[in-house]
Order: structure tokens, then sequence, then C-alpha cells
């Protein structure tokens, strides 16, 4: 069984069109929401094993902010130093997990150990290698004043082809649809079963009314991987979203 940490490791402010999909009167697909970067921290009691899902942004706050949303990282919210405020450092992460490689999810592992083996699907990477131009700003392929992060921890990678056992009750389900090779984490904890979904869901609201978020590149998948979620939720899984001040305020730990 293993314990589930989330990690607040900064703040964006960015469009809420971005997170779901609004449509009627009601709506304001221009109105500026706050939502948080969410890293997580996986330990197995047992095993002595542990796994960080996803990293957060590195510490450039002026370039990301300039390249992407506005970063808030007034807390020191740092992946290195989330992981300090629990008693853990860089040397303590046996294995990185990505949930797929935009910036925000993925850019500070070039701050953690080299010697981490990188869990993420191929397809992921063969997407992030050559996006659409829609989606090239999220892997920074087209920014030109240093090699794309993702490409920093190159000899990290350990690729994967779908769904996989990465140690016992710890495995990885195909999600795409936000990105071709996104990926949930499904975890077996002492409370049940919990998915941490990536930004297939942004926030509670996408799942609760099974609405893609604003960030897509293949619709299709996107609801095909709403089914796979469903699937889960039938075996008892809580659906987790990535960008959710939800998650600290019901589930602070897990198991």
């Amino acid at each position: 069984m293993w314990k589930i940490t989330p990690l607040h490791v900064g703040s964006v402010t960015t469009i809420a069109g971005g997170l779901i999909m609004k449509h009627g009167a009601k709506s304001n697909p221009g109105e500026l929401v706050k939502i948080p970067h969410i890293a997580w921290l996986l330990e197995n009691p047992v095993s002595k094993r542990t796994i960080l899902v996803d990293s957060g942004a590195d510490n450039d706050n002026a370039r990301n902010s300039k390249l992407h949303n506005p970063v808030d990282r007034s807390q020191g919210k740092h992946i290195l130093e989330a992981l300090a405020q629990k008693g853990y450092s860089a040397k303590d992460i046996d294995a990185i997990i990505v949930t797929h490689l935009h910036w925000d999810h993925a850019q500070a592992i070039v701050d953690l150990p080299k010697t981490l083996p990188v869990f993420c699907q191929r397809e992921e990477l063969l997407f992030a290698v050559d996006p659409y131009p829609t989606d090239a700003k999220h892997y920074e392929t087209r920014a030109t004043d240093r090699l794309p992060y993702f490409l920093q921890f190159y000899h990290q990678y350990h690729l994967l082809d779908g769904e996989e056992t990465i140690e016992p009750g710890l495995s990885v389900v195909p999600l795409p649809g936000h990105s071709n090779g996104s990926q949930g984490v499904v975890v077996e904890t002492a409370k049940g079963l919990f998915v941490i979904a990536g930004d297939l869901i942004n926030i509670r609201a996408n799942w609760e009314q099974r609405m893609p978020g604003g960030i897509y590149n293949n619709i299709a998948s996107y609801f095909e991987s709403f089914k796979r979620l469903e699937a889960l939720e039938k075996q008892g899984a809580v659906i987790l979203p990535a960008h959710d001040f939800w998650v600290f305020d019901n589930y602070p730990v897990i198991g």
C-alpha cells in the first residue's frame, strides 16, 4: 500500500476556458482564475520506496511567466522546497513518473538528480519532439534560448507503451486527449484506489460534468479516456485533478 501526499509547487493565473470548456450565456471563458501546480509524493512503507509523480516548473519565474502564464512562487514552492517541507530531499526519491511532459508538470525534473529513472509514455515523448504548432508552447520546442527541458533528461527515460505496472500497487493507464501520451497513475492505498489523472482532469468540475479542458489535441481520445476513468471509478477509485485546490482541502494526505 502507498501513501500519497500532494505537493503545492506553485500557482499560476490563467483563463478559466483553458481548464474547462464553458458553454451558454452565463459562461465567461476569459475569466481569470488562480490554480495550483501539484506534484505528488508517493511513499511505500513496506518497500521503503519513494516515487514522485510530476515535478512542477523550474525556478525561472520570469521566463515561465513570459512564455506561459503568470507564475506565483511567493511562498517558495519549488519541488526541492516542497520536498524539504515534508522531510525529504532529492536524494530520497527513487523514480519519477510524468503524467505528461508539459512545462508545468515536467520542467523541474532538470533540478532533480540526473540518475533518476523517468517513466513516460513513448507516445508522449515522440509527440513532444514534434508537436502540432498549437502545442509547441507547452513543450517549449520553439523557444530558442535553451535546449527544451524534456530533452535535458533524455538519458533518464524509461519509455512505456500503454498500461504497465511500475511497482506492486502502482501502475499507469493511458489517458490521451489533453496530449497524445498523457497517462494516469493508479495507486493502491490503505484508503482505497486513487487515480492521479494529470491534465485530463484539470479541476474537479471536468470529472463531475464530464467536460474536457480547453487545452486538448484530440477530443475523441478525450472522451475515450473519460470511459477508462469511469471503469476505474466503478472499481472504487477516486479521481484526483491536477490543478484544483480541492485536492489540498479534501486529500492533504492519503493513506
